[in-house]
């Protein structure tokens, strides 16, 4: 049993570690399911075959269709990074090495873990690496 993994265990009570698994896991099953959502929008704002959208419009809507998809389009792109933070956070609670700094090594305050619990970094770091 490593440091980190002895560490985690004097840390955190079984019961706390329940409540931010499940925390991830909810967080995760929001995410999927708005993942979802976020595809509709881009599949709907898409042009099809002979360029045309999906939708019918007029063109002056096609602005609005243009920043839809293109926020879809960063929406994805965060929805992606958080949901494999959250794949991490959850390895890490298996592995013994949850709420440890990736950066420096030190503990995550408990009081950032439950407000993120997929936070790899403590907020020293996380303003440093900014």
């Amino acid at each position: 049993m490593c440091r980190e993994e002895t560490d985690m265990k004097k840390r955190f009570k079984k019961e706390e570690l329940i409540k931010l698994e499940r925390a991830l896991l909810a967080k995760k099953r929001l995410l999927l399911k708005q993942r979802k959502v976020t595809d509709e929008v881009m599949e709907s704002t898409l042009p099809n075959t002979t360029g045309e959208s999906v939708r019918r419009t007029h063109p002056a809507d096609q602005g609005t269709e243009n920043y839809q998809r293109e926020m879809a389009s960063r929406l994805k792109s965060i929805e992606s990074k958080t949901l494999r933070e959250i794949e991490t956070a959850l390895r890490r609670i298996n592995k013994g090495t949850y709420g440890i700094c990736e950066r420096c090594g030190r503990p995550i305050p408990k009081a950032r873990l439950l407000v993120v619990p997929h936070a790899r970094f403590c907020m020293k770091c996380l303003k440093e690496q900014k």
